[in-house]
């Protein structure tokens, strides 16, 4: 009778195991499906809250895609039509591509294991570089390296590294990128010609607090924890912080807890707006659309 109900027990429990995998790599499987807005939505990413989502122009309501916890989508500068997707423990990582009118959205690019994940580092409007994390688990000998993914959407390795990459911009085909150093506790900024096929890195800065590089009107910017700033010109840094044209866009949580969205000209740290429950922002035809909760706003910002 025991061996019986052992037996029973096993067979439960197999049952269940099974019955769990197989809803995993079901969900795996089903996560990014090709997807089309309805009506009058559009995917637009969430800047705060690091996910993709619809928004609704009609109610002015945005959504997640991806209602997984832990699973973070990931875009260069504000918005693109490139979305790397991945979750904090599982990794799974994928590239997506959101259509230009913003109405379709598929992926492209597996990375079909576990253990790498990867993140966007820079662009130059033509070209999208990414961080590969090799074996990430094992962080004893993470494998770091510069990748892009090209037309055929295959992965190409541009240069391979043990160092911590961690933030990027391009200016006049140099790629500048930071680098975390653990045991001094701070970042090095190293710059890299981008069609220099010896991938020979340039020591540009040490001892930086932050690792956040921006570029406005091609110079180079560097970031402490309260500012931005080069050898010309210094700005007041938010959490989030965006060079338009000749705008500086922010968005940050303000004293009340509410997310806040402050429109700045560059030229003259002139506060030209300030919006609130900001989701994201795009500029048309010398028109700043930024999308909140609750409503789209409208600021002309000239040729």
């Amino acid at each position: 009778m025991e061996k019986k109900r052992l037996f029973l027990f096993i067979l439960l429990l197999m049952l269940i195991v099974n019955t769990a995998c197989d809803s995993k790599s079901g969900t795996t499987a089903n996560q990014y499906k090709d997807e089309i807005t309805q009506n009058n939505s559009i995917f637009l990413y969430n800047i705060s809250q690091q996910q993709m989502g619809t928004y609704d122009k009609d109610s002015f309501q945005w959504s997640p895609l991806y209602e997984q916890d832990n699973l973070f989508q990931y875009v260069f500068d504000h918005a693109s039509n490139f979305v790397v997707s991945g979750h904090s423990i599982d990794n799974e990582f994928v590239l997506l591509q959101v259509s230009n009118d913003q109405k379709k959205i598929n992926k492209i690019f597996d990375l079909n294991n576990d253990k790498d994940c990867f993140f966007p580092l820079a662009h130059d409007g033509k070209k999208y570089y990414y961080v590969l994390y090799e074996d990430e688990k094992n962080t004893e000998d993470i494998k770091r390296s510069i990748v892009t993914i090209d037309q055929n959407n295959n992965l190409q390795k541009i240069v391979s590294t043990n160092e911590m990459i961690t933030s990027g911009v391009i200016i006049d085909e140099t790629l500048y990128y930071t680098v975390y150093k653990p045991e001094k506790e701070n970042y090095t900024v190293y710059s890299m010609l981008l069609e220099d096929n010896s991938q020979h890195s340039m020591l540009i800065k040490e001892g930086l607090e932050t690792r956040e590089l921006y570029k406005f009107k091609d110079k180079l910017f560097f970031s402490s924890e309260s500012k931005i700033y080069n050898d010309e010109k210094s700005f007041d840094k938010k959490h989030e912080n965006y060079f338009v044209n000749n705008l500086l866009i922010q968005i940050y949580s303000d004293s009340n807890n509410d997310m806040i969205c402050s429109v700045i000209n560059a030229e003259n740290k002139e506060v030209l707006d300030i919006y609130k429950n900001p989701i994201n922002f795009e500029i048309h035809n010398n028109t700043l659309y930024i999308y909140c909760e609750g409503g789209i706003y409208t600021l002309e910002i000239g040729g």
